[in-house]
């Protein structure tokens, strides 16, 4: 028999007839394609409970024999050799409940001797858990752990949690610094507090496969910036990322590392397809009809997962969820945003619906009821693979596309790697519309290691002139001798490339003094101040590029003069999405007008306009000092804008899971203080039964979610 003669035995239940015979194959099957055994394996693991308890202990050897050692639940079956092999692969310490794959116990043994790796491997793999287990086994000072997205740092706060009895966990600027700490930070929180972190022991990059310029190059550049000053630190590092080709050749040189790519699998996944007939959402609904397992399907945008629900509630007459909690999160959904808001509309029905534009609080929600089994299918856009990790049993593909693109092999294989989860899913299941792509993983390389003339020019500014390659000297000196802006202020706004800073220097610099002086304000700007500088940002800066889903200078202006008159986002959200539905010129859909202001607020009100509004601040100072006027200083009206008008502590609450509204509630309770500092409230939030003040069980559960989050233990019997 071949390959898949052997794998349609397993698939089909036929190998329980005679589960010795199988056993056997797999026994010498090993020998010669210890991947494929590993497969057949996982594949009889999903059928144990119909083995006698024999067969259950042949399996478990087996299970040894392939490496599955965190598998094992009974050690009383093994043979001593093999219980002893299992042991050892057990982790020291406060995860001593843990045990660890062969591949994993394998590198973890080379991390241990002081080895920096970069490490490829599936998503099955457990890349994250060897940085848990060096922790707990090594005796760090300070770790810096660094993430892409927001939602991936609290998920790895949430797992650092178990170390907190012997470091701070810090997230954010406003934490306080203690001897022994774990920095989970983005890599933007990192360059903006690396300069208080003073010693690092070991650091990790996660998703290192971004440090490509391809996408988001602005991103991509600041996490470039973020290596380039860990390197400097000349600690051990671990940088992993899932399936890649290869990286340059001189990287492992240069960075005095090794690069190892893994193929070690701890699920099994199955490949099928759906027809497009009638059409594609009549075939998915049909699908959908019949199975009960958990299903993730992925959207090519948060327009895509609206168009689908809308699509499919029309032909589809479903239930109301009778889960109470999903239940009241429809009605607090629906009464916070627009009760029209299909975001809402399909939590009524037990749909949850996952993208970059949800309030984090809310994104945090989609995931834990997804998991907790509340919510049985999830609308994912490319968030499935950029900032969540979650897993199920199915997941759909339905459309092939990421911004508008058809999906790259190494996006597929990504997205196909969340079906399938260790002790659950055993065989995950992904069902496809259309062909796969053609097989082609991507080669990474790091421009910080190896710059070249495509090389974004933030990231050569920041190597020492006799670190740069000699092609590229005449460039670096360009900005080193240029008249319009110092070189230093060149370094310290790295988040926006140096030709747009020095463009925007020059045209300041031939202002007459009328304009020049609109830019002269601090705390509190008029509104023509406002709008100057917004039009500089817009234009000169290159903040156009960033303002989605502001369509013009001036809109930008009166967006961010409401929030800060309004100062209140709820107040502010409520007026502006009934602003945009009621507009005569253009109204728009309850949809678009509730995820443009969302988007507004998340993405540039909170995050990119106020790097944009103090990089010219830099700027228009230089040019206001040399010109000999007043400085301007616009450091308080910046950040009363990215905290949206709340204490400073609430966006790293909203971050841990902790809803605006709910933090507003608990102030108004008196549980803490809007002047207390983050630390102080987690103490706070930590000892009290804030859930008491929840107005239902959605506030409570979040609640409850947010104290777990923080290290609080709830009693699981209370939860309901």
């Amino acid at each position: 028999m071949n390959n898949e003669e052997i794998r349609n035995s397993f698939r089909n239940s036929n190998w329980l007839k005679d589960p010795f015979y199988w056993f056997s194959c797999i026994s010498k099957i090993y020998d010669t394609d210890e991947g494929f055994s590993r497969e057949l394996v996982v594949r009889a693991l999903e059928n144990k409970n119909f083995l006698s308890d024999i067969y259950k202990d042949i399996l478990d050897e087996l299970v040894v024999q392939v490496g599955l050692y965190p598998y094992i639940v009974n050690l009383h079956g093994l043979s001593f050799r093999n219980a002893l092999i299992h042991a050892s692969h057990n982790i020291n310490g406060v995860m001593s409940d843990y045990t660890l794959h062969r591949a994993q116990y394998r590198i973890l043994g080379r991390l241990l001797d002081g080895e920096s790796i970069i490490l490829s491997a599936p998503t099955s793999f457990g890349k994250s858990l060897l940085i848990d287990a060096l922790i707990a086994i090594k005796n760090f000072e300070n770790i810096v752990l660094i993430l892409p997205t927001l939602a991936l740092v609290e998920e790895t706060r949430r797992r650092m949690s178990k170390f907190s009895q012997f470091y701070s966990i810090v997230t954010s600027s406003n934490q306080k610094i203690t001897k022994n700490n774990i920095f989970v930070l983005t890599q933007e929180r990192y360059l903006s507090m690396h300069d208080k972190i003073f010693k690092v022991d070991f650091f990790a990059i996660d998703e290192f496969y971004k440090l490509s310029i391809d996408g988001d190059g602005s991103r991509a550049t600041q996490l470039n910036q973020a290596f380039f000053k860990l390197l400097k630190t000349e600690s051990q590092f671990y940088l992993l990322g899932p399936s890649i080709k290869a990286i340059s050749p001189n990287i492992t040189q240069k960075l005095k590392c090794n690069f190892i790519i893994e193929d070690f699998h701890t699920v099994a996944v199955e490949v099928n397809y759906l027809t497009k007939k009638p059409n594609k959402i009549e075939s998915l609904a049909a699908f959908l009809d019949k199975e009960n397992e958990p299903t993730m399907v992925y959207c090519q945008s948060p327009k895509s997962t609206r168009e689908l629900i809308r699509e499919y509630l029309k032909i589809r007459e479903l239930p109301i969820s009778n889960d109470p909690e999903i239940i009241e999160a429809a009605k607090w959904t629906a009464e916070q945003y627009h009760d029209q808001w299909l975001v809402s509309v399909a939590l009524r029905y037990g749909i949850g619906v996952h993208h970059g534009k949800l309030p984090r609080a809310l994104g945090r929600f989609m995931i834990r009821a997804f998991e907790e089994g509340k919510l049985k299918i999830l609308l994912c856009t490319s968030t499935l693979i950029e900032g969540v990790n979650t897993t199920a049993k199915n997941v759909i593909i339905f459309d092939n596309k990421l911004n508008r693109k058809l999906l790259a092999f190494f996006t597929y294989n990504n997205i196909k790697g969340r079906a399938g989860r260790m002790f659950k899913h055993f065989v995950g299941k992904v069902y496809l519309f259309d062909p796969p792509p053609e097989e082609n993983l991507p080669f990474v390389d790091m421009p910080i290691v190896n710059p070249t003339l495509d090389t974004p020019s933030s990231i050569l500014i920041q190597f020492d002139r006799s670190d740069v390659p000699p092609n590229l000297i005449q460039k670096y000196d360009g900005f080193n001798i240029q008249t319009e802006l110092p070189f230093s202020l060149l370094k310290s706004n790295s988040g926006i490339e140096p030709e747009f800073l020095i463009n925007t220097a020059r045209h300041l610099n031939n202002l007459n003094i009328h304009y020049l002086m609109k830019l002269c304000w601090s705390s509190n700007p008029s509104y023509e101040q406002l709008l100057f500088s917004s039009e500089i940002i817009w234009s000169e800066l290159g903040g156009k590029s960033f303002a989605k889903p502001m369509s013009s200078a001036k809109m930008m202006t009166k967006w961010i003069s409401d929030l800060y008159h309004s100062r209140s986002v709820t107040k502010f959200r409520s007026v502006k999405i009934q602003e945009q539905i009621n507009y005569y010129k253009n109204p728009k859909s309850p949809d678009d007008a509730v995820e443009d202001v969302l988007s507004f607020l998340r993405n540039w009100a909170s995050f990119n306009y106020p790097k944009y509004l103090m990089t010219l601040n830099d700027i228009a100072n230089h040019i206001l000092i040399k010109k000999g006027y007043s400085s301007c200083n616009y450091s308080y009206f910046a950040a009363t804008i990215e905290n949206l008008f709340l204490p400073d502590s609430f966006s790293i609450l909203e971050e841990y899971g902790l809803a605006f509204e709910v933090a507003e509630m608990l102030i108004k309770k008196r549980v803490f203080n809007k002047d207390d500092n983050i630390d102080e409230i987690f103490n706070r939030l930590k000892k009290n039964e804030i859930s008491r003040f929840a107005s239902g069980l959605f506030e409570k559960r979040m609640i409850e979610d947010f104290q777990v989050g923080i290290g609080q233990k709830i009693d699981k019997n209370i939860i309901t």
